[in-house]
């Protein structure tokens, strides 16, 4: 009943003394592995790490939350995003535009190492523009935007630039729609104040003629004609009905200008309000975000940690002497068998 146990001890004991024989080759890859690890740790770039916190706005429209009368909740200009407005935000941040703008201001290929005469010269600065920069939204629904660069002030000013660009990049885009909506508006107020002139011109011309306000006319006429024949005023009879020629005739037209001059003016108030809001959400430069923190130079590097990179090293290296005795035995075993 003893004998397996004691094989199990014998075959433990065999294992020491197998990895005690060859302490030699264990402790030599473990001592280049710590020295690899050592050298790794100082020749990697460290890093530092600037970010900036910021929330969405819920209104992109500077009309409707301040120039329209029935405005909603979603249009206060203090009020914080929701869902939507944080992945519109986000949506921006990875625009082509601000990618472009960071890499051509911080002059990102030299930084990065790229040559720009190079076949993949875009595939390599976006890779390297995800490996540096990162967009990630938080569980408060606010935004946050890291950065990692080898000198701490450029990070930071890097951080700010991103997030000063989300303002610009959005305003310019509803500045080109605002601005094609302010010219259509633009030119429609110009036709109708050109026939409302019209209109006030033909006015004119027919109170010149003694058309001033029919309805009125009419019943004042009516009213002092009817005086008149009481009084037997042939002179003032012929009169009034002169006057009542000159309403039948000219009366209709002067009705139909009076409705149509007032639903146009009515329209035009709605149109030149209309172009007001254009005209605000061309030029406004509201942001679109509420900036919580604003990125700050760091005093100390994010990555590498040199302690971890020596201990994956060593770990690496121990894991690589198991593998080099295991493969040198198999290769003695197979020797033996086939001898």
């Amino acid at each position: 009943m003893q004998e397996p146990t004691t094989v199990k001890q014998q075959d433990s004991f065999d294992l020491i003394l197998y990895l005690w024989d060859r302490r030699r080759l264990i402790l030599g890859i473990m001592a280049a592995g710590l020295v690899a690890g050592i050298i790794a740790a100082y020749w990697i770039t460290p890093l530092y790490k600037s970010e900036v916190v910021m929330f969405p706005a819920i209104t992109n429209s500077v009309s409707k939350a301040l120039l329209n009368e029935q405005s909603t909740g979603r249009d206060d200009i203090l009020a914080l995003g929701d869902e939507e407005d944080c992945e519109q935000l986000m949506q921006m941040l990875h625009s082509e535009k601000i990618r472009e703008r960071v890499a051509r201001r911080f002059n990102l290929m030299e930084v990065y190492h790229i040559d720009s005469t190079g076949r993949h010269r875009i595939s390599d600065l976006h890779e390297a523009y995800a490996r540096h920069i990162k967009y990630e939204r938080t569980r408060f629904s606010s935004v946050r935007v890291e950065v990692l660069d080898p000198d701490p002030q450029r990070a930071s000013d890097m951080a700010n630039y991103i997030a000063d660009q989300v303002d610009t990049v959005w305003s310019e885009m509803a500045r080109e729609r605002a601005s094609k909506g302010f010219r259509l508006v633009e030119s429609r107020v110009r036709e109708l104040e050109e026939s409302i002139r019209g209109m006030a011109d033909s006015m004119r011309v027919l109170r010149e003629l003694g058309v001033h306000d029919y309805h009125t006319q009419t019943e004042r006429y009516n009213e002092y004609m009817g005086a008149a024949i009481v009084k037997g005023d042939q002179r003032a009879v012929k009169e009034f009905e002169e006057r009542f020629k000159v309403l039948a005739q000219y009366g209709g037209p002067y009705v139909t200008l009076q409705d149509r001059l007032f639903n146009e003016t009515k329209r035009m108030s709605v149109l030149r309000m209309k172009l007001e809001q254009a005209q605000a959400d061309m030029e406004s430069d509201l942001p679109h975000k509420f900036v919580v923190n604003r990125a700050q130079p760091s005093d100390k590097k994010h990555s590498p940690v040199r302690w971890l990179v020596v201990a994956v090293s060593m770990a690496s290296s121990v894991l690589l002497a198991m593998l080099v005795l295991v493969v040198q035995a198999n290769i003695q075993k197979i020797r033996r068998t086939h001898g």
